[in-house]
C-alpha cells in the first residue's frame, strides 16, 4: 500500500552511497543488550552508526514485544497502536498517519537495521550507552529492567567472555571487573512532612507515543491537568493523542530544539508552523514555550523575538527521573523533594514505561498531603531560568 509514496531513483542512489560509507566493525566493539539480556556478539548483532545515529537489527524491538511483518520489501513494526513502515531499498519510512521521517532502515549482514532513537521514541522504550569491561554496550529497555549500574555489575564477566570469543581468545582470559558504584536504596517517602510545595505544575516533555495513553488515563483518574510540551517537528506527533490532550483540558505547549545558533525569526517561524498544525488538529494554538536545556540558553535577541510574538517562556524546576529510573524510584525521589520545599515546583515528566505508574503514585501522594496542582495557561506568570516573566 506504500507504493504510491516511493521516492524517486535519486533517493535510492543517495541511500546506497550512505550505506557504502558505513565502516567495518572497529577494534573497539559495541555490543547490544535488550533489558538485562546481552545479545550474542556477531557482525549481525552489533549496532552500527549512520549519519550520527545508532542503528540495531529490528529483532531487538521484536524481543521487546513489537510485532514485525514484511510485505513487498516493506518492514512494518507495530506496537501500542503505533506503526513504522520502512523500505530499506527505497529509503523511506512512514508511520500509521503517513508522517515521514528522516531516518530510514537499511540492509546490513543479512538483516534490516532500524534507527534506535526513532523506534524507541515511537514505541515508548528507553536506551542508553554504557561502558563495561572497556567496551561500549547499547542497551534498549522497556522500563522493567534493572538499572544500568546493576546491569553493569552483573554483566562484566559475560561481556568479557563474549569479546574473547569474538576475537578467538581463550574463555578463561582474566576478567577485569569495573568499579561500579552501588546504587543507593529507594528512599522512604515521608508521610508527615514538615514542608510541602505551594503548588505543582505537571509538565510532560517530548512527543507523545505508545505510553501516553496510560499517562492520560492516570491524569484523568486523578482529576489532575498538565501541560504537554510537544516538539516543533510535527512529524513526531501522534495526531489522535494530540487531539485527546487538548480535548481533556490539558495545555498544549511547544518545545524548541537546536536553538543555540538559530536566528530569532527562524525560531518564531518554527513555532508558527507547529501552531498551524496544532490548530488544524484541535482548533487551538498555544503561546507556551520551553527549551530542553533552559531558557537562559537563549540569547536576549531570541527571547525578545519570542516574547514580542506573544510567547511565554517556561522551564521546569525538577525532573521526576522517570526517563531513566523505575517508577518506584522516580516517585520516591520526587516525593522526597516535595517534602523538603515550600516553593512552587514545575515538574518535568516524560513518555516512558515508568511514567504512568509514577504519575499515579505522585498524584496519590499529593492528594494525601493536600498539595495542589495548577495548569499552565497564557495568563500564568512564567517561571524560567532567565527570570524573564514577560
Amino acid at each position: 500500500m506504500h507504493h504510491r509514496f516511493r521516492r524517486p531513483l535519486a533517493a535510492a542512489l543517495c541511500a546506497a552511497l550512505l550505506l557504502a560509507a558505513i565502516p567495518a566493525p572497529a577494534a573497539a566493539l559495541t555490543l547490544t543488550a535488550v533489558n538485562d539480556t546481552l545479545l550474542p556478539l556477531s557482525d549481525s548483532t552489533m549496532p552500527a552508526r549512520l549519519g550520527g545515529e545508532m542503528y540495531v537489527p529490528y529483532s531487538v524491538f521484536t524481543a521487546l514485544g513489537v510485532s514485525a511483518a514484511t510485505e513487498d520489501g516493506v518492514l512494518n513494526l507495530s506496537a501500542g497502536g503505533e506503526t513504522l513502515s520502512f523500505s530499506p531499498d527505497e529509503g523511506y519510512v512512514y508511520d500509521q498517519n503517513l508522517n515521514s521521517y528522516a531516518s530510514p532502515a537499511y540492509h546490513r549482514n543479512g538483516t534490516v537495521y532500524v534507527p534506535v532513537k526513532l523506534c524507541c521514541g515511537k514505541f515508548g522504550f528507553g536506551y542508553s550507552t554504557i561502558e563495561v569491561a572497556g567496551e561500549m554496550v547499547l542497551r534498549v529497555t522497556d522500563g522493567s529492567a534493572q538499572s544500568d549500574s546493576d546491569f553493569t555489575a552483573a554483566s562484566a564477566a559475560r561481556i568479557q567472555s563474549a569479546i574473547n570469543a569474538y576475537h578467538g581468545a581463550p574463555a578463561e582470559r582474566p576478567v577485569v571487573q569495573p568499579s561500579v558504584p552501588t546504587e543507593p536504596p529507594i528512599p522512604q517517602v515521608e508521610e508527615k512532612p514538615t514542608h510541602k510545595p505551594a503548588r505543582v505544575y505537571l509538565t510532560f516533555y517530548g512527543a507523545p507515543g505508545a505510553k501516553t495513553l496510560a499517562i492520560l488515563d492516570a491524569l484523568r483518574d486523578a482529576a489532575r491537568q498538565a501541560a504537554f510540551f510537544l516538539p516543533t517537528d510535527t512529524s513526531l506527533w501522534s495526531d489522535d493523542l494530540v487531539r485527546r490532550i487538548v480535548a481533556e483540558g490539558h495545555t498544549p505547549a511547544l518545545l524548541l530544539r537546536e536553538t543555540a545558533d538559530a536566528a530569532p525569526d527562524a525560531l518564531t517561524a518554527s513555532l508558527q508552523a507547529a501552531n498551524d498544525r496544532l490548530a488544524l488538529l484541535t482548533g487551538v494554538q498555544t503561546r507556551i514555550v520551553s527549551t530542553p536545556d533552559g531558557c537562559d540558553k537563549l540569547t536576549a535577541a531570541q527571547r525578545d523575538a519570542l516574547t514580542a510574538a506573544g510567547y511565554r517562556l517556561w522551564d521546569t524546576t525538577l525532573d521526576a527521573g522517570d526517563e531513566r529510573q523505575t517508577a518506584a524510584r522516580a516517585y520516591a525521589t520526587t516525593a522526597q523533594h516535595f517534602a523538603s520545599t515550600d516553593a512552587v515546583i514545575v515538574l518535568r515528566l516524560h513518555h516512558t514505561q515508568a511514567t504512568a505508574e509514577a504519575v499515579r503514585s505522585l498524584c496519590s501522594y499529593m492528594s494525601r498531603q493536600g498539595i495542589p496542582t495548577a495548569l499552565i495557561t497564557l495568563t500564568t506568570a512564567p517561571l524560567n531560568t532567565a527570570n524573564d516573566i514577560r
